[in-house]
């Protein structure tokens, strides 16, 4: 025996599409029916869940479904420095002209290749009838973002292009400050989209992002629970999970022992990512022991580099800017009962008081390492996280 040949079929990473993508096709037929019931129909769409389940893989898709059901579709992942009123307005003003510039450099290349493109359209309304509400004492570049969103659908439709769907990742690190004068960056961004759905302008939103997602949305606007579309993303069934391993082994000269494929399938608990990494360490153990049995014995040999994978690329990186003191309750909540964690336990686990532990839980949900799942109970963002951090501890 000489070892599997040929390129490691499993790809973990950050948004990394894998050879074979299982359990989303229901989402994606609900993408593409958004689509096709616009812009009588608002397409807005939210999509949560933890980390590790493929929501920035399923973008992905949406981009290209939308791309083959002829809407421009803009991609931008935010970051915390968006998270003011004119971060926000800049960001997406800067992803409306890529969209504009990818919608007349497509124009141009069919030009080229002598390939007739659809009749252009007409939005039929000028942006001088749309009407625009912004919150008071937003930054007063708000309703440039809603003109600017408005030239890009009109560049898109005179293309002859159906619309334009933004498809935004990691939203939920955008929200409203609480107080009347802090910024509202959320807000500014539905109300700009918003006034344009009224006029059934032909525009899409997609906000992408953690649990938090969803309150940080009710909080911004009461009218959001009517506006978006839910999509939770969870993790897959038995069934999906083995096929999302076995699949990309087919045809590679390898045996795959059955009682291995459940091994695999009970560990990574049907989250994709964990699919993809043990799926990529097995290939790479199996090389380096010159075997074509994907066993059980290979998965044990296989173990501490999993583990030591998946420390230092999955988990590492969410708590690396965390200050000592946020670490300092991680730790000591691995120590209680799970899940949820309660802060009641936290208050007997750590020597802090219970007001300075509720502040510190506060940042760790504003960081996206944890969420609040009702009054006092938590859990983490990222599957397995307590093993995790009973690995760190010890």
């Amino acid at each position: 025996m000489s070892g599997p040949s040929g390129k490691n079929p499993f790809r973990p990473g950050v948004g990394t599409r894998p050879a074979y993508l299982a359990g989303r096709d229901a989402p994606m037929r609900r993408f593409s029916a958004l689509l096709r019931s616009a812009p009588e129909q608002p397409a807005n769409m939210r999509v949560t869940g933890l980390r590790g389940v493929g929501k920035t893989v399923l973008l992905g898709e949406f981009e290209r479904i939308a791309g083959e059901a002829a809407w421009a579709a803009g991609f931008l992942e935010f970051a915390p420095a968006h998270n003011e009123d004119a971060a926000v307005v800049r960001a997406i003003g800067d992803l409306a002209d890529r969209v504009t510039h990818q919608v007349i450099r497509m124009e141009r290349i069919k030009a080229a290749l002598g390939r007739a493109g659809r009749v252009a359209g007409s939005l039929g309304v000028t942006y001088n009838e749309v009407k625009v509400t912004f919150e008071p004492g937003m930054v007063a570049g708000s309703v440039d973002l809603s003109a600017r969103l408005f030239e890009v659908v009109e560049v898109a439709v005179d293309k002859g292009l159906t619309g334009v769907v933004l498809l935004l990742d990691e939203a939920q690190i955008v929200r409203d400050d609480r107080t009347a004068r802090g910024d509202h960056p959320l807000s500014l961004l539905i109300s700009a989209v918003a006034s344009l759905q009224r006029r059934e302008i032909p525009i899409g939103l997609v906000v992408c992002g953690l649990p938090t997602l969803t309150g940080n949305l009710l909080r911004a606007r009461s009218y959001t629970e009517r506006m978006f579309r839910g999509e939770e993303v969870g993790r897959l069934d038995a069934p999906e999970a083995a096929a999302a391993f076995t699949e990309p082994l087919k045809g590679r000269d390898v045996h795959v022992h059955r009682d291995l494929v459940d091994a695999v399938v009970e560990e990574v608990e049907g989250y994709p990512y964990f699919i993809q990494l043990w799926g990529a360490e097995l290939w790479d153990a199996a090389v380096v022991a010159e075997v074509d049995d994907f066993s059980v014995e290979l998965l044990d040999a296989a173990r501490a580099e999993i583990d030591r994978r998946l420390d230092i690329d999955f988990y590492e990186p969410r708590i690396a800017t965390l200050t000592p003191a946020e670490q300092d309750v991680l730790l000591a909540s691995a120590q209680c009962p799970y899940p949820p964690l309660a802060t009641v336990t936290l208050y007997e686990a750590i020597d802090k008081t219970p007001g300075n532990i509720n502040v510190l839980m506060g940042r760790l949900v504003e960081a996206g390492v944890i969420y609040r799942v009702r009054k006092g109970q938590y859990e983490y963002t990222a599957p397995k996280f307590r093993e995790y951090l009973l690995r760190r501890a010890s």
